[in-house]
Parts: structure tokens; C-alpha cells; sequence
């Protein structure tokens, strides 16, 4: 149980109706992902009134609803004025409640991964909550803290926006011990005149590190062009101190080397004066930083640091963030193995490079471990879709990732979308095969011709391209090898 009746009564305000003889075990604002035991809160958006599917919320289990008009059903319900309100003012009781840590968590690029391996460093120390997907926005915050047990020793949440203004309530509700920003891009820059907008809208998650009783350290990154302006803004906002993680010797979290190997990274790392080797699941090397933070945030809480190396060592790449699986498609009479690294949620300028440095990095390891296939080094395909949200320079840095793809030993290069027709059209290489096609349907088409045994496949573009389908397609004409210790 995670709230009960009365409990939720008081923190919104609400009319009963139904009796409050109940409890529920979760909260959900969406009928289809409703669980058994979970409150259902009908919230009204632009295209849907959650009030219309409180019968599918009921058939999936959920044991009462929260709504602010009249309904005809069966079931326990609560009245407000305004149901997003009252998320709003649940979020909050359940912040006032919690007696544990809490951590916040923003950047441009890396802050899913980040709060992943957060949390899973922590929860080797006590119980977990953790924000789930991608619940990071004014809506997505506030239900995972809604859903925050009260006995939780730690909290991680990611944070993300789009625009100035945003992340400052959000940290103000979440009141975390500790706010954190992995790193300032042009992720967002169509919403931004300028890169120092970015990160002072970013520096918006240091506001709530006093909104609470907590301790108050914003950790940011070393070798950021902004660091020094970030540090002032967490003292403005009242942070008792500012730590730092990165490659740079001043960092107090410093990452010494990264070494790759078949079954993911060795990372040495400086943790304020104690040299420590630590391992992940995980291919690309951008990852390293975010396992410093997460061993950073444990350093800081005064814990030791054994139990979280220990966890980390069991972390796996996330699909859709670098997942890597090795496959056989099996093509009429013939059988091939296939290495692919799904990156298709989401991309960015720098984490567009870093993928692909990584690919370039691929060696004879990503050949597939079947006895009955030859274990030869496979060319390296790239598979991109269109980065969005990059505003007036949108061709430009798309056309500025051509030199770094003919260094890459990339053979073959599909470019989806109207932006990548751009660097499609950049690439100069005679070594390189270079496609383009409009959407990722015409993508799928184009995979029963070019595939061959032992290939290297990157897939990575913004989630608006919708490259997801074609990971869905790919691994659904293929069986996963025995062999993956990458695969979920």
C-alpha cells in the first residue's frame, strides 16, 4: 500500500463517495496501463478526458477513482474541482511525508541513463523509487512522486524541459537533496535563442534543493563550458555545496579511463581521493559518466562504496538507449547473425557523435557468438533518422556529422527523414553505400537487400521518426543467440 483512502481525502480535499474503506498499491492517469490495486485520476487533456475511460480503468483493476464531474459506476470515487490539481497536491503530501533522500535529476543528453544507474546504485542501500519511461514532465513528475512510498530510503527522479520555466516548480515539489545536470546541448536550442539560455533554464533544478529539509548539493559536470555559471546559480538558489564529475582534474568525481571489452565497459575512476575500477553492462562509453554520478551521489551520503560497484556491474544497455542484441534473421533457406544497437528513443547532436564513435569503436567482440556462423568482423551499418528540435541551424549540424561518419568505417548509411537527406547528400566517401528514404517504413523495405552475415547495425534518431518500428520489425523476423548478455 502506497496510500490510503483517507490519506488521499486529505491531500486533495476531496468528496468522498463509495466509502473510504481502501487502499491502493499505485496511481495511473492511463486506463490502458491501469494495474489492479491502482487509484485512477481522470485527467483532462488536449485530445483525451480520462473520464471517458474510467470503464477501462476499472476492467484492468484499478480499486478508485479520482475524478471532478459525476460518474455512473461501481466504484469509490473521489470528487475535485480540477483532477490535475489534485495530482498536483498528492505529489506534494507525498514529498511532505518522505523522510528519505531524493535526487533530481536534468542535462541535454544522458539524464534516463543517469537515473537508472542511480537507482540502482542506491538500492543497494535501502528501498528504491525511481521514475519510470519517460515521466520526467509537468504531468510525468508529479505522478512519480504521487507514487513515491512513504519508506522509501531514496528517490530518483529525471526532470526534463523543453522550455525556460519549467523544471523550477518541478524541483520546487520534488525538494531534492541532491539536483543534478549531466550535461548543457543544443538538444532543445529551437526553443532557445542561445546555448547559455539552455543552461540557465537547465540551472533551474538547483531551486528546489532548499524547498525542503534537505542537504542541499547540486553535482555538475567538469568539463562543461557552463560550470562555473551553473556552481553560481545552485549557491544563488541556496546549495550548501557543488560538486563536480567529469574527466577534468579538478573534478571531485573524476573519470580516469574507460576501457571496452565483450561485455561492456572497466571504468577507473578518482572518487575525492579513492582510486576505484568499477564495471557496466553497458557498450558506449558515454555511460561511464553517468556510473561517476551515481558513485558520486553514494560517496556523498557517506555510504560505502562496495555495495553500489557491486550493483553497477549488473546494469544493461536500454533499449532504445543502446541496447545491444545479437540475432539470427533467417531469410528464406539462409541464416545470418546480426549485432544491433537500438538507440531509436531519442537523439541529439552530441549524442548523435557519441553513438557513432562508439559504433566505430565495434571490434571482432560484435561478431555473433553461434557456433554455427563464422566469427568474422561485420561491416558497420548506420541507420539515422532526423534530430529534432534543433531550430535555424537544423541543416547545418546535421551536414556536420559527415566527416565524423567517413572516419567511422561506416559501409553502409541509411538517413530517414527530410533533415537527413542532408547528410545523406554531404557524404563524399566512395567507401560508403549511402541511402536515403522519407519515413522508416521505406527503411524496413530497404533491410532484405543490404543486410549481410555478421553486419554491425546502429539505429538511432529523435523518437518523432519513429525508428522504433523498424527495431520492432527487425527483431521480430529474428530469434535472439544464446549468447547476448546485452539483450533484455
Amino acid at each position: 500500500m502506497i496510500w490510503s483512502a483517507t490519506n488521499i481525502i486529505a491531500a486533495v480535499n476531496g468528496c468522498a463517495a463509495g466509502g473510504a474503506n481502501w487502499s491502493v498499491n499505485g496511481i495511473s492517469i492511463d486506463s490502458r496501463n491501469t494495474n489492479a490495486g491502482d487509484l485512477f485520476i481522470a485527467i483532462k487533456g488536449e485530445r483525451q478526458d480520462g473520464h471517458d475511460h474510467i470503464g477501462q480503468a476499472i476492467d484492468n483493476g484499478a480499486v478508485a477513482v479520482l475524478v471532478s464531474r459525476s460518474i455512473e459506476a461501481d466504484i469509490p470515487s473521489i470528487m475535485v474541482d480540477d483532477t490535475f490539481a489534485a495530482l498536483n497536491q498528492l505529489a506534494l503530501a507525498s514529498r511532505q511525508r518522505h523522510q528519505g533522500k531524493r535526487i533530481a535529476i536534468t542535462g541535454s543528453v544522458g539524464k534516463t541513463g543517469t537515473r537508472m544507474l542511480v537507482a540502482k546504485a542506491l538500492a543497494a542501500y535501502g528501498k528504491t523509487h525511481f521514475s519510470e519511461g519517460n515521466l520526467n514532465n509537468h504531468i510525468g513528475a508529479p505522478l512519480s512522486l504521487a507514487r513515491m512510498p512513504q519508506d522509501a530510503a531514496f528517490a530518483v527522479f529525471e526532470c526534463g524541459m523543453n522550455h525556460a520555466g519549467e523544471l523550477s516548480p518541478l524541483s520546487q515539489y520534488i525538494a531534492p537533496d541532491f539536483a543534478v545536470i549531466t550535461t548543457i546541448s543544443d538538444s532543445h536550442i529551437a526553443h532557445f535563442s542561445s546555448l547559455n539560455d539552455i543552461a540557465m533554464a537547465k540551472a533551474e533544478i538547483f531551486d528546489g534543493l532548499t524547498a525542503g529539509t534537505s542537504a542541499g548539493i547540486a553535482l555538475i559536470n567538469s568539463s562543461d563550458h557552463f560550470t562555473p555559471s551553473l556552481a553560481d546559480k545552485a549557491y544563488q538558489a541556496g546549495a550548501k555545496q557543488v560538486l563536480s564529475f567529469g574527466l577534468s582534474d579538478l573534478a571531485e568525481f573524476q573519470i580516469i579511463s574507460v576501457q571496452r571489452h565483450a561485455e561492456g565497459l572497466n571504468i577507473t575512476a578518482d572518487i575525492r581521493g579513492q582510486m576505484i575500477t568499477f564495471s557496466l553492462g553497458m557498450m558506449a562509453s558515454h555511460w561511464a559518466q553517468a556510473g561517476v554520478i551515481a558513485l558520486g551521489i553514494v560517496d556523498a551520503l557517506g555510504l560505502p562504496l562496495e555495495p553500489a560497484i557491486t550493483a553497477l556491474a549488473s546494469t544493461r544497455d536500454l533499449p532504445g538507449r543502446g541496447e545491444r542484441s545479437n540475432l539470427i534473421w533467417r531469410q528464406h533457406d539462409n541464416s545470418i547473425g546480426l549485432t544491433l544497437i537500438d538507440d531509436s528513443y531519442n537523439a541529439s547532436p552530441l549524442s548523435m557523435i557519441s553513438a557513432l564513435e562508439s559504433l566505430a569503436e565495434y571490434g571482432d567482440e560484435n561478431a555473433t557468438p553461434d557456433a554455427s556462423l563464422d566469427a568474422n568482423k561485420g561491416r558497420r551499418v548506420a541507420i539515422l533518422g532526423d534530430m529534432l528540435e534543433l531550430g535555424d541551424s537544423a541543416v547545418e549540424r546535421h551536414q556536420a556529422l559527415a566527416p565524423l561518419i567517413e572516419a567511422s568505417g561506416i559501409s553502409i548509411l541509411i538517413t530517414v527523414g527530410a533533415l537527413m537527406e542532408h547528410l545523406n547528400a554531404a557524404i563524399a566517401s566512395p567507401n560508403i553505400t549511402a541511402i536515403h528514404v522519407h519515413d522508416a517504413d521505406a527503411a524496413i523495405a530497404l533491410l532484405p537487400s543490404l543486410l549481410e552475415h555478421n553486419d554491425v547495425i546502429l539505429v538511432k534518431g529523435s523518437n518523432g521518426i519513429r525508428l522504433s518500428k523498424l527495431i520492432h520489425a527487425l527483431k521480430s523476423s529474428c530469434s535472439e543467440t544464446n549468447g547476448d548478455s546485452h539483450a533484455a
